[in-house]
């Protein structure tokens, strides 16, 4: 894969997700539950990209045909056009809309979630604007670059760095950031290896004096 290859279950929910199988159906036959299955989601679209479920199986498929075709050395056209009619089948799939959309349905937060450099790949705005303080949030963009500083010990940066050493916080932001309270959870894959992090900012009141 792009990053890192997929585990067996996540292998598994993706070959589920092709047979046309929504997330709650997924769930079902695999005996977990739908948050569980959501968790999966996040960590394989961390691993792989793409903007929501089919996108991402998209790309895997598209992929593993590459592969495929270096490794067989099949003819090519033939071979994309089996790409092009499994692509098609995939996308008409609709089961579920992107994991933090869906999220961003019933909370009024902006997530994030983060790989180990402190690059959004996925990202939800529920609260904010896509531009806030003369800086675009947008997927591509760095913690850094969002907050304007690079320096460790600023919360918002020490948040998301303790993240990634496994310690959970919660901090209210200083400056301009003042109206923003922001929890940082570590995520993991199945192997309990940290790959990024999980960011949730909310607004609040003024800062009691």
């Amino acid at each position: 894969m792009a990053k890192r290859d997929l585990s067996p279950r996540e292998e598994e929910i993706v070959a589920l997700c092709v047979e046309g199988l929504t997330n709650d159906a997924i769930a079902h036959r695999l005996d977990i539950s739908v948050g569980t299955v959501n968790t999966y989601w996040l960590r394989i679209r961390l691993k792989v990209g793409g903007s929501g479920r089919t996108d991402t199986v998209v790309r895997i498929i598209k992929e593993r045909a590459e592969k495929a075709l270096r490794d067989a050395n099949v003819e090519r056209k033939s071979l994309l056009d089996m790409v092009a009619e499994r692509e098609h089948h995939v996308v008409e799939l609709r089961a579920a809309l992107a994991l933090f959309n869906l999220a961003m349905e019933q909370i009024k937060s902006t997530v994030w979630a983060t790989d180990m450099d402190l690059v959004i790949n996925i990202m939800a705005n529920g609260e904010f604007p896509s531009t806030h303080f003369g800086v675009k949030w947008e997927v591509g963009k760095s913690v850094y670059e969002i907050f304007k500083t690079r320096d460790p010990e600023r919360p918002e940066i020490k948040a998301h760095l303790d993240a990634l050493e496994g310690r959970e916080s919660e901090v209210r932001l200083e400056g301009k950031f003042s109206n923003i309270v922001m929890r940082v959870v570590p995520l993991q894959d199945e192997a309990d290896e940290y790959i990024g992090c999980i960011s949730i900012l909310n607004t609040v009141g003024p800062d009691p004096a």
